[in-house]
């Protein structure tokens, strides 16, 4: 049986995998989002960057106090800021830049501004960073700069380093950033130090988000897989306790998909099995019970046709009638033993483990089928049955085995001669085609005969005897019909092959 396509294997792990993009896609935003959020309102806050900002300030300090450092030392100032990573060092004196450490821009990729107002002689330094973050540092001009005003109103310093203008417009994080007074070697200058730990972190956080959203990715599918493979991990282990413990043992079936396929046809498999180890302890008690009953009925007509036998032998009869008697009397208790031996061979024979050797022979199957069945339908026609025969003129030869025919012959023959009904005729028909050879048995059952052994132990030697010769033998009963069917391999395998007129519809029809 085919799954419906919404229940395979292969939809069901397309949809996981579906559902695992959207869940892990929708945790990248959800997370990136949140780090946007907390970098924004926590993090960067104004308060927090002053804080940082003074505690930068405050290691600088230090620093260049306990070093003798002087502003203009270019080495020294460089070493603490490699200490400090994510930093920009910014130092004046008056309106005169003492220290730029501009490689920290080239390192960030960012863009640097500087602007001065010509009325106020302030100057605004703009630093742009790549993901649009721009810090502001302001310093105020001091009363000996005024020479140094130019006429426009804002003019950019020709020795800054410029980007493109067009960055700064849009909607962008501002954060302003102060000058500190700081005491070096050779006097005090005003510092600014910019913080770019921001940066390192919201690469970090995305960083994690994605490993995170992958492992959650992954985590759908190792869920899944898992889940399926707890599946087929206990259908095997019921195979198992099955095969080895008890065969009645549950199997548990959940589920539309293949491995459900499988365990309802493992489950259909042990049910079969049970049933047929049913009918065969059932069929062993059956035989048990027919041997022991047969041993015990053999010996009441064997004692009295060898009693029968010993006064003829020794002449202990008075006349010829009372001879013909004895005779009469010892040929029915030979006929009684006959009977009940075929009937335990054929038990024998259907259920031994293996079938008797079979001597196989090549035969005209139109001449041989006309004699076998010719013989029966003489006896049987004596006693007042009447036949409808029909065999087909066709060659064909076919390859049995001679007492096996006679068998199955003597088999379908004495079930007429039992349980057919006189009155109406028994039809027998013989179809041949290029591969097979049917012959074709029809009678009415007479209302008055004996039920059918239970068993049915003829007809499983039939049928035995049938797949032993490369055939089959079926029977079906319809109401008061009842029909037997032997088929057998052509062996001539003739492509002109034709049917009887009188064919199987119109023995069916007929009334």
């Amino acid at each position: 049986m085919k799954m419906p396509f919404k229940r395979t294997l292969r939809v069901k792990l397309f949809v996981i995998i579906l559902l695992g993009l959207i869940l892990s896609i929708s945790a990248f935003f959800a997370g990136t989002f949140a780090l946007n959020s907390y970098m924004k309102n926590v993090y960067m806050s104004d308060t927090n960057t002053q804080k940082r900002s003074a505690r930068q300030i405050q290691s600088f300090a230090s620093y260049v106090t306990s070093h003798s450092i002087k502003a203009t030392d270019t080495q020294a100032l460089r070493a603490w800021q490699e200490q400090h990573d994510n930093v920009y060092i910014l130092i004046y004196n008056n309106n005169d830049i003492v220290f730029d450490s501009d490689w920290m821009i080239e390192k960030k990729g960012a863009y640097k501004y500087v602007i001065t107002n010509s009325e106020t002689g302030e100057i605004i330094i703009l630093l742009q960073d790549n993901y649009g973050n721009i810090r502001k540092i302001k310093r105020k001009a001091s009363s000996s700069s005024e020479s140094q005003k130019k006429s426009d109103a804002v003019t950019a310093d020709e020795g800054a380093y410029y980007g493109n203008s067009s960055m700064l417009r849009g909607d962008l994080n501002e954060f302003d950033y102060d000058f500190y007074p700081v005491l070096f070697k050779d006097g005090v200058f005003d510092v600014c130090i910019v913080d770019y730990s921001d940066d390192t972190i919201k690469d970090v956080g995305e960083i994690a988000i994605f490993v995170i959203c992958c492992i959650l990715f992954i985590g759908v599918i190792i869920v899944y897989f898992g889940r399926e493979i707890g599946r087929m991990r206990r259908l095997t282990n019921e195979v198992m306790d099955i095969k080895d413990v008890d065969i009645n043992g549950p199997i548990t079936i959940h589920g539309q998909d293949e491995i459900c396929m499988l365990a309802e046809n493992v489950d259909t498999m042990r049910q079969t099995i049970i049933e047929q180890l049913s009918r065969e302890r059932e069929a062993w008690q059956a035989n048990s019970d027919l041997v022991t009953a047969m041993a015990h009925d053999i010996r009441t007509p064997l004692t009295v046709m060898a009693g029968y036998l010993e006064l003829m032998q020794n002449k202990e009869y008075s006349s010829q009638e009372e001879l013909d008697e004895y005779i009469r009397i010892s040929a029915e208790k030979a006929e009684q033993l006959r009977t009940m031996s075929d009937k335990m061979f054929r038990y024998f024979y259907v259920y031994s483990k293996g079938g008797e050797d079979l001597n196989m022979e090549m035969f005209p199957a139109g001449p041989f089928l006309d004699q076998m069945l010719g013989e029966y339908v003489v006896l049987l026609g004596e006693n007042g049955y009447q036949f409808d025969i029909d065999i087909s003129d066709k060659k064909a030869e076919i390859y049995v085995d001679l007492q096996g025919m006679k068998r199955i012959t003597d088999n379908v023959f004495t079930n007429i001669r039992k349980y057919s009904d006189k009155s109406k005729s028994i039809d027998i028909r013989v179809y041949i085609d290029r591969r097979k050879v049917r012959i074709y048995f029809r009678n009415y059952i007479n209302p008055e005969s004996s039920k059918a052994e239970s068993t049915h132990i003829g007809t499983l030697t039939c049928q035995k005897m049938a797949e032993e010769m490369n055939g089959s033998f079926t029977t079906c009963r319809k109401g008061k019909v009842y029909e037997a069917t032997l088929i057998l391999p052509n062996m001539l395998d003739n492509d002109d092959s034709h049917v009887p007129t009188q064919g199987l519809t119109a023995i069916l029809s007929r009334k």
